[in-house]
């Protein structure tokens, strides 16, 4: 087929292979561009929220520190030589109690600190009324001289028709060692 060209048609179509073939390489590199450039605008606008949230937080700075002053005044304080799974198990079980919540089985976990508090979770075996365990909840958010969180539950039915409910749950128990403000008496 190329024989029977002519040494200008051969020329002309070589020129345009060579212009397609540029045209091909541009069009790649400004696909490339183009995804760099949208990843570039997502990084942009990801650093700008961060930035927005970081000018947000520093302008509750105040705010935010009062809450956690206020919050911290609430820790309660073992000693250094108290055991906590001790404490914390008597209390859990005289709450549980108070609200008529049968606690069937109860197992510590390690002790761990994190930051300034040190934390131990307990997992609860438990049968009640739905009310009970409702308030029994409640009692555990707002127990003086304990900071209790409950970290997962686990509710079924207990047996047919009997009006309870059983489960486990994991109550995390929070405070702070050493003789600081919010000792519990």
């Amino acid at each position: 087929m190329m024989g029977n060209l002519s040494l200008r048609d051969r020329a002309i179509l070589l020129g345009g292979v060579v212009l397609v073939l540029y045209f091909i390489a541009a069009a790649m590199w400004f696909m490339k561009f183009d995804r760099e450039w949208a990843k570039s605008v997502k990084t942009y606008e990801s650093a700008v929220k961060t930035y927005r949230k970081e000018v947000a937080l520093i302008t509750k700075r105040d705010s935010l520190q009062a809450q956690y002053d206020e919050e911290k005044e609430n820790i309660p304080t073992l000693s250094d030589d108290e055991p906590a799974d001790t404490r914390w198990m008597a209390a859990l079980t005289t709450l549980a109690e108070k609200n008529n919540v049968a606690i069937s089985g109860k197992k510590p976990g390690k002790e761990e600190q994190e930051d300034v508090l040190n934390k131990l979770e307990v997992e609860l075996e438990w049968t009640a009324s739905l009310k009970s365990l409702v308030n029994f909840m409640y009692a555990l958010e707002t127990a003086p001289d304990a900071m209790f969180d409950v970290r997962s539950l686990g509710v079924a039915t207990s047996g047919r028709n009997t009006g309870f409910l059983k489960g486990k749950m994991t109550v995390c128990c929070a405070y702070s060692r050493g003789e600081e403000k919010g000792k519990v008496k």
